[in-house]
C-alpha cells in the first residue's frame, strides 16, 4: 500500500512540475487543482445517484436493510450512513461520500433479493469497514486527479469524434469554442492522457488493498469469515454485475468487481478466489 500511494504521489506530482515549468503560475495550477478535486469531494454521492438512478430509502422502505446497518454502525461506534437503492437486478453495493459522517451505502435490489438475511448482515459489515477504515474519503480523494483527466479525455474523445464526419453548419458553430480550446491544448491533453492510464495503476492497487482489508475487518466483526466467503461467491455466481461507478468515473469503495479485469494488477478487485482463500 505504501509503495503504491508513492507511485501515485509520483505520477500526480510529474505534470504539475511540468505546469510549474513550463511558466504556468502557481496560483493557476493550484485552482486547477481544486476544482479536480472540491467537485467531486461535494458531489460524489449525488453523481452517483444520478448514475445509477438509485434512491433514498426509509426504514419503513427497507427496515430490514436499515435494521443491519443500525446494528453495525451501533457496534462500530459510527454514524448511520444514508442507504439508498438501485433497480440493478445483479447483486452488488458501494459505498460513497466523503467522510464518516457524508456517507452513502447504496445496494441493488439485486443483492436484496439474493442475500439472505445474515449475508446480508456480512455483506453491509464489508462496506461499514470501509466507512470504519475511512476508505472512501482516502479513495475520494487519491482518484479526484485521475478521475478529473479521465473526464476531460472523454470530452475531447466526444468531440473528435463529433468532428470526424460530417456535422451540420450551427452544430459547428456552437462546437467551436471547445474545439478551440482543444486544439489550443492538444499537447498538454495528450500529456494527461498518459498520466491518467498511468495513475490508475497505483490507484486500482490501492483499491484492491483495501478490500481486503474490509473482509478481514468484516469477518472479525462479525465472527463469521466462511460466511462472508460463501456470501461472495454466491454473488459472483449470479453474472457480472450491471452497476459500475469506477467505469463511470465515480469513486466508490463496491462489494463486488463490476466487470473483472483480463490481468489481476489491472482490476479494481482481487479475484473472488484470492479473498475467499483469504478468509478460509
Amino acid at each position: 500500500m505504501i509503495v503504491a500511494m508513492a507511485l501515485l504521489a509520483l505520477v500526480y506530482a510529474v505534470p504539475i512540475g511540468l505546469a510549474l515549468l513550463s511558466g504556468i503560475v502557481v496560483p493557476v495550477v493550484v485552482v486547477a487543482v481544486a476544482l479536480a478535486v472540491l467537485p467531486q469531494w461535494w458531489a460524489t454521492e449525488w453523481m452517483a445517484r444520478q448514475a445509477t438512478r438509485a434512491r433514498i430509502v426509509s426504514p419503513e422502505e427497507q427496515p430490514e436493510l436499515h435494521a443491519v446497518l443500525d446494528r453495525l454502525c451501533a457496534l462500530n461506534d459510527l454514524p448511520k450512513p444514508r442507504v439508498a437503492v438501485s433497480d440493478d437486478p445483479r447483486p452488488n453495493a458501494f459505498t460513497l461520500g466523503r467522510s464518516r459522517r457524508h456517507t452513502t451505502v447504496m445496494v441493488t435490489q439485486g443483492l436484496l433479493d439474493t442475500l439472505e438475511p445474515d449475508e446480508l448482515t456480512v455483506a453491509m459489515a464489508h462496506e461499514v469497514a470501509h466507512i470504519r477504515h475511512r476508505d472512501v474519503a482516502f479513495m475520494t480523494l487519491a482518484g479526484s486527479l485521475t478521475i478529473a483527466m479521465a473526464w476531460g479525455m472523454r470530452v475531447a474523445r466526444r468531440y473528435a469524434r463529433r468532428h470526424s464526419r460530417p456535422v451540420p453548419f450551427l452544430q459547428q458553430v456552437r462546437d467551436l469554442p471547445v474545439m478551440f480550446f482543444l486544439a489550443s491544448f492538444a499537447s498538454w491533453i495528450a500529456v494527461l492522457w498518459v498520466f491518467s492510464v498511468l495513475a490508475r495503476l497505483p490507484l486500482r492497487a490501492l483499491s484492491r488493498s483495501r478490500e481486503l482489508a474490509a473482509d478481514h475487518d468484516a469477518a472479525v466483526q462479525t465472527g463469521q469469515p466462511a460466511l462472508l466467503a460463501a456470501t461472495l461467491l454466491k454473488i459472483s455466481g449470479c453474472g457480472i454485475p450491471g452497476t459500475d461507478l469506477r467505469a463511470a468515473t465515480i469513486p466508490a469503495v463496491g462489494l463486488v468487481a463490476a466487470e473483472p479485469a483480463r490481468h489481476g494488477w489491472w482490476s479494481s478487485h482481487p479475484t473472488i478466489a484470492q479473498r475467499v482463500n483469504r478468509l478460509t
